[in-house]
């Protein structure tokens, strides 16, 4: 398998989803093309991997995938052609988004203007070693540090 295929939001999302806790039942929604109506399906646990295996095989690659327990605790986000990773845990919600820079650098100012400080906070593009924060407005300064110097 080419490591480009692991890289498929389908087989990104049940391995974080599983990192990160499917005891419970899941909230996917899943946008199929840019500009389209969300589809909201409630996920079984146990049944995260083999719904995205079986997706793999028969469904094109979503543009995006947003996954979270109906007990809440965690949010994933994954968006087709991500660029950057940014992983915080903040007001007892850890978040872990895979999205393009653009996009990543919205939700660092939105985040900065809406949630509390992080506990922990870190930020990397793909191929990179991922950036501790100490804050908001570190992590989006070292993500626009990044961009300018061409990564």
């Amino acid at each position: 398998m080419e490591a480009r295929a692991l890289l498929s939001p389908w087989r990104v999302l049940p391995l974080l989803g599983h990192a990160l806790g499917v005891e419970a039942p899941l909230v996917l929604t899943i946008y199929a093309r840019e500009g389209d109506e969300p589809r909201r399906y409630l996920v079984p646990p146990g049944d995260l991997t083999p719904y995205s295996a079986w997706a793999s095989k028969n469904s094109p690659p979503p543009w995006r995938l947003h996954l979270f327990p109906t007990t809440g605790g965690w949010a994933l986000d994954v968006r087709g052609g991500w660029e950057v990773a940014v992983e915080a845990l903040a007001g007892r919600t850890r978040y872990l988004l895979l999205l393009p820079g653009p996009e990543a650098r919205a939700w660092l100012e939105a985040a900065g203007k809406g949630l509390v400080r992080p506990e922990e906070l870190s930020v990397w593009r793909r191929g990179e070693t991922p950036f501790t924060a100490k804050g908001w407005d570190e992590a989006l300064a070292r993500l626009e540090e990044v961009a300018h110097a061409g990564g």
